[in-house]
């Protein structure tokens, strides 16, 4: 007896994951910056949006998000949104490597809380959160800074969303 082929997946792409059912609630964020200091993160409120970037000092496709996030503006990663880098507490990361990682003017609050409120499992992961709604517009797997703005800029214009095919078993159609 033959094992199962597992399901083709050439045709899908894992970003954005947009996990619409349930939607992912929005809440504000509380930690601490790299000098160890209470930091508090308001994401719910009328106008705001915020872009959430979850990274990792161990994470070697974060470093791109790191440098990015200095100057999210001129970097293209975004037009008006709020950019904020939330890591894992201290206990959980390395201080000293993120202070090294993170390029100055970079918003950096430390907090293992904001990664189960939001629902992530691993880094780099993006979200954008709409403070007026309250709600998650969308939301992914970071691959790189030039994909998440694309994807960003088309959230924002309300063409983004659960478009993305779910990773699930099925026929392929290209192997017909």
């Amino acid at each position: 007896m033959t094992p199962a082929e597992p399901p083709r997946l050439s045709r899908l792409v894992p970003v954005p994951t947009y996990r619409d059912s349930p939607v992912t609630g929005i809440c504000d964020l509380r930690g601490v910056d790299l000098a160890g200091r209470p930091l508090d993160v308001e994401v719910v409120g009328p106008g705001r949006w915020t872009l959430l970037v979850f990274l990792s000092s161990g994470c070697y496709g974060c470093r791109e998000f790191f440098a990015a996030a200095g100057d999210p503006q001129a970097s293209g990663l975004v037009t008006d949104e709020s950019v904020v880098v939330v890591t894992r507490d201290a206990d959980e990361e390395d201080p000293v490597a993120l202070a090294d990682l993170a390029a100055p003017g970079t918003r950096l609050l430390m907090s293992t809380p904001a990664w189960s409120a939001y629902r992530v499992h691993g880094p780099p992961f993006f979200v954008l959160a709409d403070g007026s709604r309250p709600r998650v517009v969308t939301e992914g797997v970071a691959w790189g800074v030039g994909q998440v703005a694309s994807h960003l800029r088309a959230a924002r214009a309300g063409s983004a969303g659960p478009e993305v095919p779910r990773l699930t078993p099925g026929p392929d159609p290209g192997s017909r």
